[in-house]
C-alpha cells in the first residue's frame, strides 16, 4: 500500500487536486497554514517537508530539523481577512 503524501492529506482536506493547492493563490496559502498546523510532522520525513513546501512556494526550501518547519510556516497560520 502506498503511503499517503504529505500534500496528498492537505489536498484531500480541501477535496482538490494537488496540482490546484499550488495554482490557486487561496488554496496555496491556506495550505501552507494547513501544513503548519499538521500534528505529528516528524510522521513525514524531512524530504517531503522540503518538497512539499518547495512545490507550494516555487521555489526550492530547505529544513534543517523539525522545528525549523514551525518557524518557517507559522506566518502562513495568520488568516489575515
Amino acid at each position: 500500500m502506498k503511503k499517503t503524501g504529505l500534500l496528498d492529506v492537505i489536498a484531500k482536506q480541501h477535496r482538490t487536486y494537488i496540482s490546484n493547492l499550488r495554482l490557486q493563490p487561496e488554496l496555496k496559502w491556506a495550505s501552507l497554514g494547513d501544513l503548519y498546523r499538521l500534528p505529528d510532522k516528524e510522521k513525514y520525513p524531512l524530504k517531503e517537508w522540503e518538497e512539499a513546501v518547495s512545490y507550494l512556494l516555487g521555489c526550492e526550501v530547505h529544513f534543517e530539523n523539525y522545528e525549523s518547519i514551525g518557524k518557517s510556516l507559522k506566518p502562513f497560520s495568520l488568516q489575515v481577512r
